[in-house]
C-alpha cells in the first residue's frame, strides 16, 4: 500500500504546484524524508497523512484512490499485484 499512497501523494502535491522542499519544511524535516515517503520506502504516520490532506487541501481518502479507475478504492489485492 505505501508505494500506491506515495505515489497519490507526488501526484496531488504536483497537481498543486508544491515541491517536497516546501512539504518537508512544514514538518520540519528533510526533502529526503518526504522523498521516500513519495516513494513509498518510509510509510507515513496516520497523523502525518492527515496533516498532509490538509496541507494539499484534500480529503485524507483521496491517496487511496486510483486515479486512472476513476476514485476506485484500491484494496491490497490490487495493491500488491501492482508492486510486482
Amino acid at each position: 500500500m505505501g508505494r500506491h499512497v506515495g505515489r497519490r501523494i507526488a501526484e496531488i502535491r504536483k497537481q498543486k504546484g508544491m515541491t517536497q522542499e516546501y512539504i518537508a519544511s512544514l514538518y520540519g524535516k528533510t526533502p529526503q524524508w518526504f522523498s521516500n515517503i513519495e516513494r513509498g520506502v518510509r510509510p507515513i504516520s496516520a497523523d502525518n497523512l492527515a496533516k498532509l490532506a490538509v496541507i494539499l487541501e484534500v480529503e485524507p481518502g483521496i491517496f487511496f484512490t486510483d486515479n486512472k479507475e476513476g476514485g476506485k478504492l484500491m484494496t491490497s489485492k490490487e495493491d500488491d499485484n501492482e508492486i510486482k
